[in-house]
């Protein structure tokens, strides 16, 4: 049977969110019989789906993915905090220039409204001394960039096999802007990928010529529509956040009990959740003859909601939940998933994703196990990880050229 023409929608979720998506696609990749998740046809992506789907384009396996957030690999450089934590020293020092003026200020509003000024009132005034954002995304574009420098890979959009969108959000017009097209097309995609990237207070605003440019995510974190115009009749999406269901909390454990960070942390997942089904529900009515796979984490997972989406530290924890999650899921609707794929002409088996489950369950908690189970390709090597890797990676990168 022909093959449908396939697209990849990844969301955003932060650093969080990254790693669920690599570890959900490297489960997707080993259930996938006779393609691979480096060979949809279209890829588009948002915030940390944007970094994620950049690299699959550029051949780049999920599997690489996953031992880049561990150590270095094939020319890839470790992903570190100081990649993604780059401060903004130079905002910070000219708007405290501003400082002055805006304390000015608050005191004539203070004086001249009383007691009808509030903090918030205060707050906005004296708010144009502070940085647009904490971060730039200066050392992402530079690990990016060079990244995708290296042979074989491309860091423009005109030289990929496959097609590659990556949404952004504009901030003067808050339209949506895609880069890949035009008038977009010739902007980097390291830099394409910041823009889309630049979480709001997070991150500075990203500025391409004369245009700044937020998270894509504010305009809606899965952009299904656009894979849709592009002829996609299959499409997988993968989205790392959704609000966590805790209305069975013990007293005193409710969100509104832990504080600010965790009532901002379900508003988010809450804002992101309805929107991308919403957007699906519609998409489906306006196309009932596209098929569309949704990956997201269960409304009762503990681990996806246990941090903030940008903490460092719980990245590989996450990308084995993610893969160990998304693996039993895919053989728990093993049947309805593979009469959906095989009408459009792709394959599936899951004997591999139940050798790697198994593999997984023998390694336990020693991480250097863990991470030779999950790198490799369904054998539970013993030999370094880095070299099992480059082993499996080998094996794939021959297998495609066969086929």
């Amino acid at each position: 049977m022909q093959r449908s023409r396939t697209a990849l929608v990844l969301a955003g979720g932060g650093v969080a969110g990254a790693a669920y998506e690599i570890g959900a696609l490297c489960a997707l990749d080993q259930i996938l019989e006779d393609t691979s998740v480096n060979e949809f046809d279209i890829y588009v992506g948002t915030s940390a789906g944007a970094l994620i789907s950049a690299c699959l384009a550029n051949n780049i396996s999920p599997r690489t993915l996953l031992s880049v957030l561990d150590s270095s690999l094939l020319g890839i450089d470790q992903l570190e905090p100081h990649h993604l934590f780059s401060l903004n020293p130079g905002e910070m020092l000219s708007r405290l220039r501003r400082l002055p003026g805006a304390l000015v200020q608050a005191t004539r509003r203070l004086i001249a409204e009383g007691y009808g000024t509030s903090l918030l009132d205060l707050a906005e005034t004296l708010a144009v001394s502070l940085p647009t954002g904490l971060y730039d995304t200066d050392g992402l574009e530079r690990y990016l960039r060079d990244s995708l420098s290296l042979p074989g890979r491309s860091n423009h959009f005109t030289d990929l096999p496959h097609e590659l969108a990556i949404i952004a959000t504009d901030l003067d017009s808050g339209e949506r802007a895609i880069f890949g097209e035009p008038p977009l097309h010739d902007v980097s995609i390291s830099r394409a990928v910041c823009a889309s990237a630049a979480i709001p207070l997070f991150y500075r605003p990203v500025r391409i010529g004369e245009r700044d440019f937020i998270d894509g995510g504010i305009r809606g974190t899965a952009s299904l529509d656009l894979a849709i115009e592009r002829g996609a009749r299959l499409i997988v999406c993968v989205n790392p956040m959704v609000p966590f269901d805790n209305r069975h909390h013990l007293p005193g454990y409710g969100i509104g009990d832990e504080g600010l960070s965790r009532i901002g942390n379900q508003v988010f997942r809450t804002f992101v959740h309805a929107g991308l089904h919403y957007h699906i529900k519609q998409v489906r009515r306006r196309h009932p003859e596209v098929d569309i796979i949704l990956i997201e984490p269960s409304r009762h997972d503990h681990v996806m909601f246990s941090d903030n989406t940008m903490r460092y530290k719980t990245r590989m924890t996450i990308a084995r939940h993610a893969f160990e999650s998304v693996a039993h899921h895919l053989n728990a609707s093993y049947n309805h998933y593979r009469a959906m794929l095989a009408s459009h002409g792709v394959l599936i088996d899951n004997q591999r994703i139940e050798q790697d489950l198994g593999n997984l369950a023998t390694a336990g908690d020693d991480p250097y196990m863990v991470r030779a189970a999950l790198a490799t390709d369904g054998a539970l090597h013993y030999a370094p990880v880095g070299l099992a890797h480059t082993l499996a990676e080998l094996d794939r990168l021959l297998t495609r050229f066969e086929r």
